[in-house]
C-alpha cells in the first residue's frame, strides 16, 4: 500500500459523517492505487507548441495536489522528465528556450510518452522534420516494446506514423493535415473528427489543445475517477468533448504563418454559408487562383476547394449531431443549395448518408 489507511483522513472523514455506500466504494478505490511512481517522458521538440508541452504537465501537478490533499502523502505520485532529439535546448513555437532537456533520450523504462504537435510551417520544412527524427522513431518502438503508453497530439501524431506504431490501427490528427497524412500513411485509418483516439497502447490526440482530455485520459488509468474529476473540475477542462467542432477547427488550420493562407481562411469562415468558387475567392484577395492554390497546398497540403469542402461537410456534421436544425437549414448555414448534391458528397465522405449520420451520433 502507497499510503496507510489512516492517511486518507479527509475522505475517511467524509465517509463517517455520511455512511454512504458510495463514498466507501470512492475509499476503497483509494486503496488500489500502486506505490509505484508513474514515470512520464515528455520529448520537447524545437518548434513544439509551449501550451501542449507545460499543459500536459499541469495536468499532473494539479493531479498530484489532489492525491496529496486525499491521502495526506507528500510524495508526488506522478513524475516527469523532459527529453530532447534534435537540440541540447529547444525553443518552442511561441519563443520560449528549454533550457534544460535532457539531450540524449533515456534507456530507462517509462510508463507513458508523450510528445507535444509542433508549429507546421509548410509541407517542405515539415517533411524535413519527419526525415530528421528517426532516433527519435526507433526509441518510440523500443519503449513500446517494455510496456509504455505512447501519445501524441497534433501535428506529432505523424511522429507515431513514421514510427510504424500506428499500423492497421485507428488514429486521429489535426484535421487540414487529413489529406497529407492519408498519402503518407495509407495503412493506417484515419479519424481525423475525432479528439482522441486509443489503440493498443497507442493514443492520438487532435487540436493543440486536446492534452487536456488527453491528461484526463491519462490519470484515469493510473488513480481513481475521483481525482480525474477534481483535476477537471480545477483546470475546467471540459469532459464531454469527443469531436472537433467548426470552431475548433478553423482556429487550428491557422496555426501557420503565411498571411494570404491566413486572410483566405479569415474570408472562407465569415462566407462559408455563401456559395462562391476560388476564382472569386482568389480575386477578393487581390491573388490569382493559381497562386492560391500554391499557397495552400504548400501550407496545408490541400487544394482551396478541398479545404473548402472539408469545411462544410465538417460543419455540418457538428450542425447534425449538435442541433435539431433541418437538413434544408444546414445547407443555408454550410453554403450548399442543392440537397441531392450535397447528400452524395457527404455520404462519400462520411460513409453514411447525413440523416443516418445523425440517427448515429446525435448529441440532442
Amino acid at each position: 500500500m502507497p499510503y496507510e489507511n489512516l492517511k486518507y483522513k479527509n475522505l475517511y472523514k467524509l465517509i463517517v459523517e455520511c455512511c454512504a455506500s458510495e463514498y466507501i466504494a470512492v475509499y476503497d478505490n483509494f486503496m488500489g492505487i500502486t506505490d509505484t511512481m508513474v514515470k512520464f517522458a515528455i520529448v520537447a521538440l524545437d518548434g513544439c507548441y509551449g501550451s501542449s508541452l507545460h499543459g500536459l504537465v499541469d495536468v499532473l501537478v494539479v493531479a498530484n495536489a489532489h492525491i496529496r490533499k486525499e491521502s495526506g502523502n507528500n510524495e508526488p505520485f506522478f513524475s516527469w522528465e523532459f527529453f530532447t532529439s534534435d537540440n541540447s535546448s529547444i525553443q518552442t513555437s511561441n519563443g520560449l528556450t528549454m533550457n534544460h532537456p535532457q539531450a540524449e533520450l533515456s534507456a530507462d523504462n517509462f510508463d507513458v510518452i508523450f510528445i507535444p504537435g509542433v508549429l507546421y510551417q509548410g509541407t517542405k520544412a515539415f517533411n524535413a522534420k519527419l526525415k530528421s527524427l528517426n532516433p527519435l522513431y526507433q526509441w518510440l518502438a523500443n519503449q513500446y516494446q517494455q510496456g509504455a503508453i505512447i501519445c501524441a497530439n497534433c501535428t506529432s501524431t505523424f511522429f507515431l506514423a513514421e514510427s510504424n506504431l500506428l499500423n492497421h490501427k485507428t488514429a486521429t490528427t489535426v484535421w487540414w493535415l487529413e489529406h497529407l497524412f492519408k498519402a503518407n500513411y495509407k495503412q493506417i485509418d484515419l479519424k481525423f473528427d475525432q479528439l482522441i483516439i486509443e489503440q493498443d497502447r497507442v493514443i492520438t490526440a487532435g487540436a493543440a489543445t486536446s492534452h487536456f482530455q488527453l491528461g484526463l485520459l491519462l490519470l484515469k488509468k493510473f488513480v481513481p475517477e475521483l481525482i480525474a474529476q477534481q483535476t477537471a473540475k480545477t483546470m475546467l477542462i471540459d469532459t464531454r468533448k469527443v469531436h472537433v467542432s467548426p470552431e475548433q477547427l478553423l482556429n487550428v488550420a491557422r496555426e501557420h504563418t503565411n498571411r494570404l493562407v491566413q486572410d483566405a481562411q479569415e474570408w472562407i469562415n465569415n462566407h462559408l454559408h455563401e456559395s462562391f468558387t476560388v476564382n472569386e475567392l482568389a480575386s477578393t484577395l487581390a491573388t490569382s487562383e493559381r497562386t492560391l492554390n500554391r499557397q495552400f497546398k504548400e501550407v496545408l497540403a490541400v487544394t482551396p476547394n478541398k479545404y473548402i469542402q472539408s469545411l462544410r461537410i465538417n460543419s455540418a456534421k457538428y450542425l447534425l449531431e449538435s442541433s435539431e436544425l433541418t437538413l434544408d437549414d444546414i445547407l443555408d448555414k454550410v453554403g450548399y443549395k442543392d440537397r441531392s448534391a450535397f447528400s452524395k458528397l457527404f455520404t462519400a465522405s462520411v460513409g453514411l448518408p447525413p440523416m443516418s449520420y445523425r440517427r448515429q451520433f446525435s448529441q440532442t
